[in-house]
């Protein structure tokens, strides 16, 4: 027995190597294609499985050829935020990968069960990626590939912390309570899945009316994130997003009561010199600066708007371009 656990430690530790150069491949693979495709993610982590780790399980499971046997050596986790992203991730590990088994955990629960729900792969990396010197060597590796949304996740590590591994092993008296936390999760799951499409759907309304003054509400009218980012996503499609920037904006614009209508009045005057006004400040900083959807906000508040300029100012280093062209937006 000792000498086979010489051999099997030898050949564990020869391809723990490999399994790493697999996992790091992988994940940064699946960053790639998310990004992509535009599905948002939390993390995407992956573990090795320790050498201890190993032997117990082919202790407890009698393997005879672990490495072939054991699939979860290698182990990768997709937590994301949304139930709905579930569908579209599998989607996209279903067609750059190599299936070997696929199963969703939550089909297996019956309706007054608990535990943590996720989507579940036995996946290789297909034969065409093995010419790549990244993968060489790597086709015949097993990974295991996770993929749960971030309170499934909380799920599951609150119940790996309690040490429950299964419905039988928790006492009678915790059960209910158990199952009640369960069903609040999932409940939430759900709800933040129908939030999400709600604010979709507002959003898309939101468009018609702040677009088209003569449609404005008075709720339209006011400054919120979804009337901001519905203005800005209209007029400055194709520049990167800035949550935080766009946050503090708009209480700022809150603060001072400006309006929908008066982003569109200075808009009006200021358009044609934005891009100018963004090229000369990237020169100016020689490259280390970051231009948002928001910067354009800001730039027409600097040009066209006394009161912000009064009471924010003018951003450090850029005093000088503004002035210059506040005489082509006032023109």
């Amino acid at each position: 027995m000792r000498r086979d656990i010489y051999k099997i430690k030898k050949q564990y530790f020869e391809s723990v190597t490999y399994y790493e150069k697999l996992a790091e491949n992988i994940v940064e693979a699946l960053k790639m294609f998310l990004d992509e495709a535009g599905v948002s993610y939390l993390t995407i982590n992956y573990r090795i499985k320790t050498f201890d780790s190993f032997l117990k399980k082919i202790e407890r499971k009698s393997y005879t050829n672990p490495f072939e046997q054991m699939e979860d050596v290698c182990g990768i986790r997709i937590i994301c935020y949304y139930r709905s992203d579930i569908e579209q991730i599998c989607d996209i590990i279903s067609n750059q990968f190599k299936i070997l088994e696929s199963q969703d955990k939550e089909e297996l629960l019956e309706e007054d069960q608990f535990g943590y729900r996720s989507h579940h792969f036995i996946i290789k990396i297909k034969d065409e990626w093995l010419a790549a010197p990244n993968y060489k060597y790597l086709g015949n590796l097993k990974a295991e590939l996770q993929v749960r949304t971030n309170l499934m996740h909380t799920w599951a590590e609150i119940e790996h912390k309690l040490e429950y591994k299964k419905d039988d092993d928790i006492p009678t008296k915790f059960k209910r309570k158990f199952s009640r936390i369960s069903a609040m999760l999932e409940e939430a799951d759900e709800q933040f899945e129908e939030l999400r499409e709600d604010i979709h759907a507002y959003r898309q309304e939101m468009l018609h009316h702040v677009i088209e003054e003569d449609n404005m509400t008075l709720e339209d009218n006011q400054i919120n994130m979804d009337t901001l980012r519905v203005f800005m996503d209209y007029y400055f499609p194709n520049q990167e997003k800035n949550s935080r920037l766009a946050s503090r904006l708009v209480s700022q614009l809150k603060e001072l009561t400006i309006t929908i209508s008066d982003l569109k009045q200075f808009y009006k005057a200021s358009s044609h010199i934005l891009l100018q006004i963004e090229n000369d400040a990237l020169e100016t900083f020689e490259g280390n600066y970051k231009w948002y959807q928001a910067s354009n906000i800001i730039t027409m508040l600097e040009l066209c708007c006394p009161s912000y300029q009064k009471k924010v100012g003018i951003r450090k280093g850029l005093e000088e371009i503004i002035e210059k062209y506040r005489i082509n937006a006032d023109e």
